[in-house]
């Protein structure tokens, strides 16, 4: 007859077995679920970093068109405005999505014609003196830069409005 305590000696070997064969599932399950977790959290750290860099550029480009219309408007130079212009277009160039780099264009178009004619409708300087002269010529650049002026306000604002969606759907994405 076979002795019963044979049978039963393998048990606390088997039992060591299973709880080093579990202690090893666990472990690997828990660096799995802390890999996805650092890897979501990578993402999530990408996309507010995408969601940041591209505010700083929208920013900078409704400033540049602001201080463009301002600086047309008090007659004063660009000098100042094209470092900073040529910059801020190309790197909306590289970030900024195509619907946004069209309208743009389609701005920085308007407000060249617009600028222009305004300019041409300021009084010209006598000599070197702070004062200026009107002529009829003058009345009629003005005419046209104020036509073309609601145009230029309405390119912004729509301008305006797909940067506010752009950014509202990169914040909706950051949440996810």
């Amino acid at each position: 007859m076979e002795n019963p305590e044979n049978n039963l000696s393998f048990i606390p070997i088997l039992t060591v077995f299973l709880s080093g064969l579990f202690g090893l599932l666990v472990a690997v399950v828990t660096w799995n679920l802390a890999s996805k977790r650092e890897k979501e959290k990578f993402k999530q750290d990408l996309k507010l970093r995408e969601l940041k860099e591209k505010e700083e550029l929208y920013i900078s480009i409704l400033s540049s068109l602001d201080k463009t219309v301002r600086f047309t408007k008090i007659g004063k130079d660009y000098v100042e405005l094209y470092n900073d212009f040529t910059f801020i277009t190309a790197k909306s160039q590289l970030l900024a999505t195509e619907s946004i780099n069209k309208k743009f264009s389609e701005i920085s178009d308007i407000l060249y014609v617009w600028s222009s004619k305004y300019k041409q409708s300021l009084p010209k300087k006598v000599g070197g003196t702070d004062f200026g002269i009107v002529t009829n010529l003058d009345n009629e650049h003005r005419e046209k830069a104020d036509e073309i002026y609601p145009e230029l306000i309405k390119s912004i604002n729509e301008l305006v409005a797909l940067i506010k969606k752009e950014l509202n759907y990169l914040k909706n994405e950051i949440k996810k």
